[in-house]
């Protein structure tokens, strides 16, 4: 998977296992409501930090 990630030009980024999928489902959420009322825009990025708890 990783290979066609950087097919696309793209960095891939393993996040861990399946106990992530709840706080990058998060994220999604997180990423909306910014770029619809908060930053109004899609020009924005966020980034992603070990975690260890």
């Amino acid at each position: 998977m990783a290979a066609f990630i950087e097919s696309l030009g793209l960095r891939p980024l393993d996040v861990g296992g399946l106990k992530m999928a709840h706080w990058l489902e998060g994220v999604g959420v997180v990423t909306m409501g910014l770029a619809g009322n908060g930053v109004g825009h899609w020009d924005f990025a966020l980034g992603v930090n070990e975690f260890t708890g």
